[in-house]
Parts: structure tokens; sequence; C-alpha cells
């Protein structure tokens, strides 16, 4: 991984870099080159489309090496194949690819009628400009199937599919996560509370001793319907909120955008 004082002399000069920018139909390699930039480090296993911006001009560092390096890849969006399960795509298509479908149809109309984004990545420095939304919208722009759909772990914190133009679909919550966001409020907290487990647990330690166990009991009930029957349960109140934090903070949002489809270049 660079550095930040690294990654000031791979900059490239000029003052407004992404007009230089190239969109081109990329391949693997584009992805390998930004692949450590990312959060999930494991390849797509059913990649269709790569879409890559790359960068001609040259760096400062790279303007003293002997041999030219060639185009940069600074940002790469990838399309696969859709997973065959997924409640937030049948709760937003009305069951259109639901279980009451035999598996091997469900695959066949699914993979013609779907495709998902599965990677994005930007490199550091080009960060902030707005890249990530120009490789979404281009690939909404000349879609190859019906729908186009996205999962997004940190979609609540960039809700850069969204800024792209595609819906977002937040999933109804179970009935025992609402239960422990009720029992929180019910006590004057908030589940972005959990952003910082020090201060949460001052404020439950502020809470009337009566409160404290009554939460703390509840907290209990939910960890362990979280966590299932086969699971090892911790009786440690900190662990309890940390698998809070997990899941009601980090939780993914699904896009869904409905396409017209056009003829792959």
């Amino acid at each position: 991984m660079t550095t930040p004082i690294q990654q000031r002399f791979l900059a490239p000069p000029n003052a407004k870099p992404h007009e230089d920018l190239q969109l081109v139909q990329g391949s693997l390699a584009d992805y390998h080159a930004l692949k450590e930039h990312h959060y999930r480090a494991d390849r797509p296993a059913t990649a269709t489309r790569v879409l890559a911006l790359r960068c001609p001009s040259r760096s400062v560092a790279q303007r003293f090496l002997a041999k030219p390096i060639g185009h940069q890849t600074v940002a790469v969006l990838i399309e696969s194949l859709p997973s065959l399960s997924c409640t937030l795509r049948n709760w937003a298509l009305h069951e259109r690819y639901g279980n009451w479908l035999p598996p091997r149809q469900r695959a066949t109309l699914l993979n013609r009628e779907v495709r998902v984004i599965s990677r994005v990545v930007v490199h550091p420095c080009w960060r902030g400009i707005g890249l990530a939304v120009r490789l979404v919208k281009e690939a909404l722009d000349k879609p190859t199937t019906l729908y186009t759909e996205a999962l997004a772990a940190m979609g609540k914190v960039n809700p850069f599919f969204q800024r792209a133009g595609m819906t977002a679909y937040h999933r109804p919550p179970h009935a025992f996560d609402q239960r422990l966001t009720d029992a929180m409020q019910s006590l004057g907290l908030t589940p972005n509370a959990l952003a910082s487990l020090e201060q949460m647990q001052s404020k439950i330690y502020a809470l009337a001793p009566t409160q404290q166990q009554w939460f703390h009991k509840e907290l209990y009930r939910w960890y362990r319907q979280n966590g299932g029957r086969s699971v090892v349960h911790s009786t440690d109140p900190a662990t309890h909120l940390r698998t809070a934090r997990q899941r009601l903070m980090l939780e993914p949002v699904y896009y869904l955008h409905h396409n017209t489809p056009t003829t792959p270049a």
C-alpha cells in the first residue's frame, strides 16, 4: 500500500486530470491493478463485463522512469452474474425470480435478465471527484440486461449507486432487530449511538440500575436470536454491543435499476 507522500508523486501533474481519463472496455487485469484498494480481496468469480478508466498522463514519479509504462488504470467496475437467491431482489421485483420457479429455470432467467455490479474500485489518488458515479452511469447508459443490481456494504455511508441513478431498497427490519431498537429508544438511546461503544456504555451506566438490568437482558435476548442456537454465546455485554453495531449500523443496501437494454459493443 502506498503512503500519502508517495501518492502525491504518483498523481498526474495536470490541474484537472479527470478530464483526460479514457473509458475503455477493460479486463480483469485492470481489476488486479487496483484490487488492493478494495475491502474485499477475493476476485468476482463470474465477471461478464469490465469498464475501466485509464489515464494517459504520466505522473511526476513516472517521468523519471527509463521505460514508459503505458496508460494507468485509475478506476474499474466489474459486472457479474447474479446470485440465485436475494431477498431484497424478490421484494423489489415482486418475486419475479422467486422460489416458485424451478431452480434451473430461475437461474436461466436471472442470467438472461440481471447483471450485478460486483466491484467498483477507485485508486486512492483519484477519490472524491465522482469517478465511481461516472463508472456506474456508464454501465447503466449501456446495459446488456433488463436489470442492473448492486449490494453495497457501505451504502448508507457512501450512496454513490443512488447518485448514479439506481434505486435503493432497505431491508425491512427483522422482528428481533426492531424489538432491540424499540428497547433502546424507550431509554433515550439510538442505534447511531453504537458508533462509539465507549459512549454507548457510558450512557447505559448512567441509567438507573433497574433500567440497566432490563436493557442488558433485552440485549442478550437479541444477541442469542441473532447468533442462532448452534453458536457458542458470549455473556459479555461489550460483545453484545459490538455485534449490535455490526448488524444495525453496517447493514448493506440493495440497489436496482430497470434498464432499456442495448446491444453490447
